[in-house]
């Protein structure tokens, strides 16, 4: 009767927002079906016949999440996932509201979800995933966990309550946590690659030895090549972005480990996939193809700014709530930019600070999202171009009407 219940009034509340907040709803129906019947997600999961797969880690986790919910929906299998990378607590519940019928019930094989590592580490001794995929441990969290020891803490926590788990072995702070799991898999890079990989987490212990069962021997503008269990296996695409590369083999690694994989399905899957949104992905905003790149921390927000080869405009960048301590951006070196048109979100002050010291012009900083992306829109360019953190993508996927 909860179950009922719960699912009742959380529909019902979902409908009744999206009627007054287009793209939005999704946090406050997700907390009332919690509240009512708590055990809604461990119930939903469990009519999901091949269990849970969690995704977690500092970053990578919705584009290895992408991939894996798409190799395994090739493979003939139904996936009930997060979709719209909502990867807390009321984001799952949400999704149940979202997919599943009265009863609090499923239509899935399989059930993948992306995890926040706080979230899941409180959620994990509960829901005992399957097979729990890890990413990486950066620094930048330090405004969430304070150091990444913490993080580590939490990632341990999912792993010892995982039936197998698949690893960056290339990760000092993942590697320690995973080595002791009876049931661990790694991947990571090749020893040519290695020097050339992301900066993890500084850690002074030892690194532990996992099992280099899915290695990336080339990653070029052209292709990538894996040696997945001792056999290539060869994707053609742009995959210099090293972290991406190491997504993809993440997620072809797991799926091998859950079921018997079609290499050949595996490649053409992959490379007609589309981007996660705003994972550098061109988006059709108000008929005209815009450039949406997410940054989550000062690694990602520098990469992205080293993509651009000069100055696109109109570009606005903007800084969200989620940027907790905006000390970090000045870790981040803005100096080839020549202008900003727009700066926005809730840090749009500390951010046109920055910006100012860097020596870039900044042509308006504009706090209130929904104001910044119309004045954005009427600006003329051939390169419209958004880089923004994942509180500001979300607002303006709302206001946009982009959200799921």
């Amino acid at each position: 009767m909860r179950t009922l219940l719960a699912m009742a009034l959380g529909k019902t509340a979902r409908f009744l927002l999206r009627l007054v907040r287009r793209g939005g709803g999704s946090a406050l129906p997700g907390t009332i079906a919690a509240f009512i019947q708590p055990k809604l997600l461990e119930r939903a999961i469990q009519s999901a016949p091949q269990g849970l797969v969690v995704v977690s880690g500092t970053a990578g986790k919705s584009s290895t999440t992408s991939l894996l919910v798409a190799l395994l929906r090739a493979h003939g299998l139904k996936v009930f996932t997060n979709p719209s990378t909502a990867n807390i607590k009321q984001g799952y519940y949400a999704s149940v509201l979202q997919f599943g019928d009265l009863s609090g019930r499923i239509d899935a094989d399989i059930v993948v979800l992306e995890w926040d590592e706080g979230h899941g580490a409180a959620m994990a001794k509960d829901l005992k995933p399957t097979l729990s995929i890890i990413t990486n441990v950066l620094s930048d969290q330090l405004d969430r966990f304070v150091d990444p020891v913490f993080v580590q803490q939490k990632l341990a926590e999912i792993i010892n309550n995982s039936q197998s788990v698949v690893a960056n072995r290339d990760d000092k702070n993942v590697a320690q946590i995973a080595f002791d799991h009876s049931d661990s898999y790694g991947f990571g890079l090749s020893g040519d690659l290695a020097d050339s990989g992301p900066s993890y987490a500084i850690n002074f212990g030892e690194k532990p030895e996992l099992s280099a069962s899915a290695l990336i021997k080339a990653a070029t503008a052209e292709r990538l090549l894996i040696m997945l269990k001792g056999t290539d296996l060869e994707i053609a695409g742009n995959y210099e972005n090293l972290t991406q590369a190491m997504n993809v083999a993440a997620s072809v690694l797991a799926l091998d480990s859950l079921i018997e994989m079609d290499r050949d399905l595996v490649v053409t899957t992959i490379e007609a996939l589309p981007p996660v949104f705003a994972r550098d992905e061109q988006a059709m905003i108000r008929d005209r193809a815009v450039r949406l790149m997410l940054v989550q921390n000062p690694t990602s927000f520098q990469l992205n700014i080293d993509k651009l080869k000069t100055t696109p405009h109109p570009l606005m960048l903007m800084a969200g709530r989620d940027i907790h301590d905006p000390s970090w951006l000045w870790t981040v070196d803005f100096g080839q930019l020549d202008f900003v048109d727009v700066v926005s979100g809730f840090n749009a002050h500390e951010l046109a600070l920055r910006l100012h010291y860097a020596g870039v012009r900044v042509n308006l900083v504009e706090p209130r999202i929904d104001e910044a992306n119309e004045h954005f829109a009427n600006l003329s360019g051939d390169q419209p171009t958004i880089i923004f953190s994942a509180d500001a993508m979300r607002r303006t996927r709302r206001y946009l009407g982009l959200a799921k």
